[in-house]
């Protein structure tokens, strides 16, 4: 290669150094916005998924609470409906002791004027 060639490859290159630089900087600019928009979509995402993970707590904390309500419901349904059966039991104890103090009392009169109860013999 002669002298002049590389003295102009190398004038060249100088040249191309500049308007390849002013090539490179709106290339440059892109790249550092993409990055920037890279960032604020990441920042973006990460917040949604916060969000969604917040919401699927909430939801599964009313669920939660729905679902203690309804056996709390069902619980306390439960207990009136014995205590319904236990008062009915205690209720028919009380008339059962009541009958039988009327009836022994009956008995007593009947047998003061010397009568008794008829019972047909089977």
């Amino acid at each position: 290669m002669s002298l002049s060639t590389s003295y102009r490859f190398e004038a060249n290159t100088a040249t191309n150094q500049k308007s390849l630089q002013k090539t490179l900087q709106p290339q440059k600019e892109r790249i550092k916005y993409d990055e920037l928009m890279a960032t604020r979509e990441s920042v973006v995402k990460d917040e949604l998924e916060l969000n969604q993970k917040a919401l699927w707590s909430e939801n599964l904390e009313e669920a939660s609470e729905f679902r203690r309500a309804k056996e709390l419901a069902a619980q306390l349904k439960s207990e009136i409906k014995f205590a319904s059966k236990g008062l009915i039991e205690v209720r028919r104890a009380a008339l059962r002791q009541r009958l039988d103090r009327e009836y022994a009392m009956y008995e007593e009169e009947l047998h003061a004027r010397g009568k008794a109860f008829y019972f047909k013999r089977e």
